[in-house]
């Protein structure tokens, strides 16, 4: 009888330490399955901050390379403009400007809109532009970019937007915001940005001639 319990209670005691046995054993798998889904999560986070890293490393040389480009051109431009300056001389006179403007015009006979606002700056500039004249905190700079513009402007001759035209003495000038400015590339002084209606204009201060100009470069603007 004292042996037949003893197999008993040995019986009972394997069929409870079976199932405890698979549970234990269970617990490593089970954990070592989470923790591998936690380092992939995690693994696929960190590639995704890395291709968005890239992508935008990858803008930024884009962004770049277009103003050096950018740069470059208005670099040329101005040695062509000092070159002419110092051949006439005195450009401060009416006389001299206009002979300044038509040396310029002869030495730029293929010139055409896009030369120095490139394919490549051209997002850029409308980008920025948009930051500082698009929302409603922006009344102010709208409203100083309609003033005296030619675009709106009833009273003021009408301005050829257009490669190597002039710019007409007496017509209505808008004032660019100093916000605008600021976020624009730097131009030389013998260069200047001005708004004809939406287009930025890139005129010669001396010459009165328009070097190259970027169209519907404004958002919509207030009346």
């Amino acid at each position: 009888m004292i042996e037949t319990a003893l197999i008993a209670r040995r019986n009972a005691t394997r069929m409870l330490m079976g199932p405890l046995a698979a549970w234990c054993a269970s617990v490593p798998v089970v954990g070592a399955m989470a923790e591998e889904e936690q380092e992939k999560a995690t693994a696929e986070r960190v590639a995704k901050k890395v291709e968005k890293a890239k992508h935008k490393s990858h803008e930024t040389h884009e962004t770049d390379e277009a103003v050096r480009h950018f740069q470059e051109e208005v670099a040329e431009y101005v040695k062509l403009h000092d070159r002419e300056v110092r051949r006439i001389g005195q450009v401060d006179s009416e006389a001299g400007q206009k002979a300044l403007a038509a040396a310029i015009i002869a030495r730029r006979p293929k010139a055409r809109q896009g030369d120095l606002f490139n394919v490549e700056v051209q997002p850029l500039f409308r980008r920025l532009i948009a930051e500082q004249l698009k929302g409603p905190d922006t009344h102010a700079a709208q409203k100083a970019v309609v003033e005296g513009n030619p675009g709106h402007d009833e009273d003021s001759p009408p301005i050829a937007v257009a490669v190597n035209a002039p710019y007409p003495r007496g017509a209505a000038r808008s004032t660019v915001p100093p916000s605008v400015l600021l976020t624009l590339p730097k131009l030389p002084d013998c260069l200047n940005y001005l708004f004809v209606g939406r287009n930025l204009i890139l005129i010669d201060a001396a010459a009165q001639v328009i070097v190259d100009f970027l169209p519907a470069a404004a958002p919509e603007l207030i009346k």
